[in-house]
């Protein structure tokens, strides 16, 4: 039973880890400083415990009090769903930045994993009979505590939170430690620590029976945790919204399922001001689809592939947003740097819209990557990509780090910020950037009627898009949004050049 007890502890606390990275997702994102968070946190409560356990086993050694620490630490999970809604909000306004998911992880996650920390040290005084075996059984519990953690692991993370959600992982966990507390009480014939234990869950199912199941937000029509993000549809009036976590991604009219109530998708468009003749559409990243689904419609000659990372987003886009399927919009679910890696296939448009307001595949922002999508451009291709960030001032440090690095790539490109007003450069907004591939001297074997020099000014690109308005293009925005390109200098100073040895884009996103 001590065997069983610290596997089952140490099975708790890893799943306690992983699940907390979900709890702090829909506030904080799923960025580096969260899991440096969480792991450091653990981490500290696991030296505190280990002293503190080892410290009291030796005043009481018996599992009465032992079972007492277990009944704690499930009825201190049971309540975390609660303290998450009630805490983290305070949280984020009190510490802004990078201190946020690091007291919040304190706040939420130290304690039980305290008093789980203290579980082998515990163990191992009740083992210990004689020192001649005192090597032998604590190398065996420590090795039976790590198949433990092992196990929490990998089932929360590939099994557990897919299917079951982070609420049901941490009620579950609750209820085990709790049966786990009274059975060892009873064995150790603890009369008084299992009537506490008993008392002490009977409480948190009473009073805290409403915990678990969290009050739906309003306008949810639908929500699922994936493998990456916890996916929530809104209906909210005549507007359906994709979240993940608590960024918004994607939003279409109901009564106008391709007009898109986000107007970022819309400038994509542009790129046919700068070649006419596009054929080959790749799109990294799919959201709620509108962009695709637009291009679908729009314009039936061209041949469109879109990869994104997880299938849930594809259901979910499919299932409430009217995106096409297989035989009209083919879709290939796999890391879209993974797919231009392996992929033999050249494209005459490459749009990227996989970064995310709080979060940024750091992989898909460096040299490397966009070495990788130059080679999969057709001569006069154009790479297309969604940034946000602001254009100048103390906020612009992530923007100018990723323009830097696509133009080391390509020399040639084009800026339209969402709202360009003047004086508004210091604002937060989606940047549409577009990087072009000149086509050989002459022309190429597809053309190079979109690269003409010199370099297309804003009354080009206005001309350009009313005489598209005038037959191809159905966007009616199309003039409005040409004009909101942006003809100053980006800033270099305090860029940083985005390698796969060196990308700081958390650093950079949470600054601000």
């Amino acid at each position: 039973m001590v065997y069983a007890t610290s596997f089952l502890a140490g099975a708790a606390l890893m799943g306690l880890e992983m699940a907390g990275s979900r709890v702090l997702a829909p506030v904080f994102g799923s960025s580096i400083f969260v899991w440096g968070s969480l792991i450091g946190v653990v981490l500290a409560a696991l030296s505190v415990g280990y002293y503190a356990g080892g410290y009291l086993a030796d005043r009481r050694p018996e599992p009465g009090p032992l079972s007492l620490l277990l009944a704690l630490s499930g009825a201190w999970i049971s309540l975390i769903p609660l303290l998450a809604r009630q805490a983290l909000p305070v949280l984020t306004s009190a510490f802004p930045g990078m201190a946020g998911p690091l007291v919040s992880s304190f706040a939420l996650f130290f304690i039980p994993s305290l008093f789980l920390a203290m579980v082998s040290p515990w163990c191992m005084r009740l083992l210990i009979s004689s020192v001649e075996k005192a090597g032998r059984s604590a190398g065996l519990l420590y090795a039976v505590s790590n198949a433990g953690s092992i196990a929490g692991t990998f089932a929360t993370s590939f099994y557990l939170i897919p299917r079951i959600g982070t609420e049901s992982i941490l009620r579950w966990t609750s209820a085990m430690l709790f049966a786990l507390a009274l059975f060892l009480a009873w064995m150790g014939r603890s009369k008084g620590t299992c009537t506490a234990a008993l008392a002490l869950a009977l409480a948190v199912v009473v009073s805290g029976g409403s915990l678990f199941g969290a009050a739906r937000e309003t306008g949810v029509i639908y929500e699922v945790q994936s493998l990456y993000h916890h996916i929530y549809v809104l209906d909210r009036g005549d507007v359906r919204i994709l979240r993940f976590d608590n960024a918004p991604q994607s939003g279409m009219y109901k009564e106008r399922p391709y007009d898109s109530s986000y107007p970022y998708p819309d400038y994509f468009h542009l790129a046919l001001c700068m070649k006419d003749d596009i054929q080959d559409v790749l799109m990294i990243g799919l959201g709620a689809g509108m962009a695709p689904k637009r291009f679908r419609r729009d314009y039936p000659d061209m041949k469109i592939d879109v990869v994104e990372i997880d299938p849930e987003v594809v259901r979910v886009a499919r299932d409430y947003f009217g995106f096409p399927g297989d035989y009209e919009v083919k879709v290939y679910v796999e890391d879209g740097r993974m797919y231009l890696k392996e992929t033999e296939k050249q494209y005459d448009l490459i749009i990227v819209d996989a970064y995310y307001a709080d979060a940024i595949p750091f992989h898909l922002t460096t040299v490397e990557f966009y070495e990788l999508a130059k080679q999969r451009l057709k001569p006069g291709g154009i790479l297309a990509s969604n940034m946000i960030g602001a254009l100048a001032g103390p906020q612009s440090k992530l923007f100018c780090s990723m323009y830097l690095t696509l133009s080391r790539v390509f020399p040639a490109t084009y800026l339209f910020a969402l709202d360009n007003r003047p004086g508004t450069e210091g604002q937060y907004r989606n940047i549409e950037v577009f990087a072009l591939l000149p086509a050989p001297a002459g022309g190429g074997a597809t053309g190079d009627a979109g690269i003409e020099w010199p370099r297309l000014t804003r009354q080009d690109f206005q001309a350009r898009a009313n005489a598209l308005s005038q037959g191809r293009v159905t966007m009616p925005a199309l003039v409005r949004m040409a004009g909101d390109l942006y003809e100053k200098q980006v800033s270099k100073e305090g860029a940083v050049l985005l390698t796969d040895d060196h990308a700081p884009v958390d650093s950079l996103l949470h600054l601000y």
